[in-house]
């Protein structure tokens, strides 16, 4: 028995795009067995970054960049911050195999002071379903 899945995406103008189910490939088996040879596969380059030294009130970014190196169509659902104070922007079209995406996870250090570590979990049709990015700063008072 195979898993479909049906997914729109909303953009910010309010208009949404539809993806079609025959692209979303998710062979997964009530029973729990699976074949990941015939799935999506996320690959980042790096799943942690460090801002270094922040002055509290700054903003800044990083891109994470990735690449589906399975044999199906990969689909990002959804990309989950830890904290209010980071914003994650992603790739919203299906990512064919040996094709690239990317997240990028805006941080506001403004409420924040000391050591910061967040993690933002994308959420994708892969097994693992989900993947941890980790993003630190050490925030300092102005």
């Amino acid at each position: 028995m195979l898993i479909c899945v049906f997914i729109v995406l909303c953009c910010s103008t309010g208009n949404s795009d539809e993806i079609k189910s025959n692209i979303v490939h998710i062979p997964a088996t009530a029973n729990g067995n699976n074949d990941k040879a015939r799935m999506p596969k996320i690959e980042f380059e790096r799943t942690s970054h460090d801002f270094g030294k922040l002055i509290q009130g700054e903003k800044v970014s990083f891109t994470f960049k990735f690449k589906n190196t399975g044999n199906a169509m990969l689909v990002i659902s959804g990309v989950v911050p830890s904290c209010s104070c980071a914003i994650a922007q992603f790739t919203k079209t299906p990512i064919p195999p040996g094709e690239e995406g990317s997240v990028t996870v805006n941080f506001n250090s403004e409420t924040k002071k000391g050591i910061v570590n967040n993690s933002v979990v994308v959420m994708a049709n892969t097994y693992p379903s989900e993947t941890k990015l980790m993003v630190s700063a050490m925030v300092s008072l102005p």
